[in-house]
């Protein structure tokens, strides 16, 4: 078993390290990864470098509200996502370096109005 570290948490995301292995977690949305430090630096770059505007002209006649893809090393397998997840994946991987404002439903707590 590997004591997982975060890195870093988002609403919809979670990136963890797991130093036994030396292998990185990415679980986003209904996506799971399980990624060496090389394929994560290649996924980012992949990540870094998408054209929303690009593709969602592109997809514009789509019957899919998602038209961003993300292609797979298995060719039947595409993952499509919008440009509010493209954004919060950004974050995730950590290429956006500014700092943002969580929204209240984003804070995971529970009020007790006492």
């Amino acid at each position: 078993m590997c004591d997982l570290k975060i890195i870093k948490k988002t609403t919809n995301g979670l990136l963890l390290f797991c130093p036994k292995v030396n292998g990185f977690q990415l679980s986003f949305n209904n996506i799971f990864l399980n990624l060496s430090r090389f394929e994560l630096n290649g996924f980012i770059d992949f990540i870094e470098k998408i054209d929303v505007d690009y593709w969602e002209l592109e997809y514009k006649n789509s019957v899919y509200t998602k038209k961003i893809p993300i292609p797979t090393a298995q060719s039947n397998l595409i993952i499509l996502i919008d440009r509010h997840e493209l954004a919060e994946l950004k974050i995730l991987l950590n290429l956006y370096n500014e700092t943002t404002v969580l929204k209240v439903n984003a804070i995971n707590y529970e009020l007790c109005m006492n």
